[in-house]
């Protein structure tokens, strides 16, 4: 039995491995993926395993001028083991899918079962948030979600220079991540444990997070993408929490996966309040960040775990047996991910996982070019090309030009900045917005128009997959 406990936690982890990690590829290999994030991610990585300048010429900026991500030079070594953009995703799927041992850990030590402790990491690493970070690709959150699951362990067992490190390396992971340490010092306060300790930490990871923000602006050139818009009254405050039926959906799905125990925990909510008023409460512009199935919300399992954990230990102090209330946890976050049809589900669906006849012509058209060209590529082809010292981002616009070119008023073409010596496209019938950043029959336009005005010649054609030479413009 000993043996069995031993091994039994690691087989969970390492099926979540296999899960996660198959999700992940799968959606790469089938140019589901995007330069936002992956190919921006993974071309600085590439660039620091090379020892060159991190000049990302997807954002054309300095990487450290679009997010303060100090630990992605530790990940270039992957790429002298195997040097494919796989195997970051291969290492992503690991580090969270084996945090769950620190997550067991701690709930050992706050003496939970063997059991209870097996179904509570498994609720934790199924988590809705985790699924769509993953499924997003790669982003340097789910670094710091595993991070935050070893730095809960060792405070719980006062490991001081392991968590030391861990903090270290977490507010050097992204610039947000310490407002993620000041959630866990909220819930550290209210639990009374090491109050004097736990202060401190919050107005670290608070003063960490400005102070953070003001270094990607001076990377970024003095400016900054993220310019919140605060509201002007508390009732303002209140309001821009539910305005929107996505923020509404992030409240129900992530507190309905630990059957809204964490509401009775006041560290808890206001850790979960403190990480989503960093997207929710800065206007309109920002609107993107308020979906449920982005990685944002991977963040919040942390602290809704230790808030169930919490109200589960008083429920079992009034002789009540968890071991029922933790089984029906289960049964729900099971309905959950059968209900609303969650990332994990789409292995099963056959439509995503098989290798479509536009799939093979857009392999077949990036393998005729050349290592270490320059290249414009759309949105879902830059991922396949980042492994190099330039490839741009196409912005498909309406552009004026001249009237033996353009006959109209202004007329769509395909815009992308340096001077690529190719361009690449996939204009498959069923193409997405998010592929294509623009409609197909406007990118369609665009290409046409560029052929019109002589800016690109014709390369390589496989069925609506087409790589261009790029004459001038």
């Amino acid at each position: 039995m000993k043996l069995f406990k031993k091994y039994f936690l690691l087989i969970i982890c390492f099926l979540f491995f296999v899960v996660y990690s198959s999700l992940s590829i799968i959606h790469q290999q089938n140019f589901l993926s995007g330069g936002f994030d992956l190919g921006i991610y993974d071309q600085s990585i590439w660039q620091y395993s090379n020892l060159l300048y991190p000049f990302n010429t997807i954002k054309m900026k300095m990487i450290l001028g679009d997010h303060l991500a100090l630990t992605l030079p530790l990940l270039a070594p992957l790429y002298w083991l195997w040097n494919d953009v796989r195997l970051l995703l291969l290492f992503q799927a690991a580090w969270i899918s084996f945090s769950g041992i620190a997550i067991f850990k701690y709930l050992q030590v706050r003496k939970f079962t063997f059991y209870q402790s097996v179904i509570l990491t498994f609720i934790y690493l199924l988590f809705y948030g985790i699924q769509f970070a993953i499924y997003f690709d790669f982003h340097p959150v789910i670094i710091g979600v595993g991070l935050l699951a070893w730095i809960l362990y060792f405070w719980q067992v006062g490991k001081w220079r392991l968590f030391t490190a861990s903090t270290i390396l977490l507010l050097l992971t992204q610039e947000n991540m310490g407002i993620a340490l000041s959630g866990l010092a909220a819930i550290w306060f209210f639990q009374g444990q090491r109050r004097k300790l736990a202060i401190l930490l919050g107005i670290i990871g608070i003063v960490s997070s400005f102070a953070a923000f003001e270094v990607v602006k001076f990377f970024a050139g003095g400016s900054s993408e993220y310019q919140p818009s605060l509201p002007r009254d508390i009732s303002g405050y209140v309001t821009q929490f539910f305005d929107s039926s996505e923020k509404r959906e992030v409240w129900l799905y992530s507190l309905s996966w630990y059957s809204f125990l964490p509401l009775f925990s006041i560290g808890a909510m206001l850790a979960f309040i403190l990480d989503l008023s960093q997207y929710f409460l800065t206007g309109d512009a920002y609107s993107r960040m308020w979906s449920p199935f982005m990685h944002h919300r991977a963040v919040l399992s942390i602290f809704l775990l230790v808030g169930a954990a919490d109200v589960l230990l008083f429920l079992k102090s009034k002789k009540i047996n968890i071991t029922h209330v933790i089984l029906a946890m289960l049964a729900v976050v099971l309905f959950l991910q059968w209900h609303f049809h969650f990332a994990l589900n789409k292995l099963s669906k056959k439509e995503f996982v098989q290798t479509e006849a536009w799939i093979e012509n857009n392999r077949e058209v990036l393998a005729e070019i050349p290592t270490g060209a320059s290249v414009a590529a759309q949105q879902s082809l830059v991922p396949h090309l980042s492994h190099r010292k330039e490839i741009y981002l196409i912005y498909p616009s309406k552009n004026k030009l001249s009237a033996d070119i353009c006959p109209q008023k202004e007329c769509w073409w395909l815009n992308f900045s340096g001077s690529p010596e190719y361009l690449v496209v996939d204009m498959h019938q069923g193409a997405s917005l998010t592929m294509l950043l623009a409609d197909l029959e406007q990118f369609r336009e665009a290409i046409a128009t560029m052929e019109r005005a002589g800016a690109i010649r014709e390369y390589k054609r496989a069925g609506d997959a087409v790589l261009y030479k790029v004459v001038g413009t």
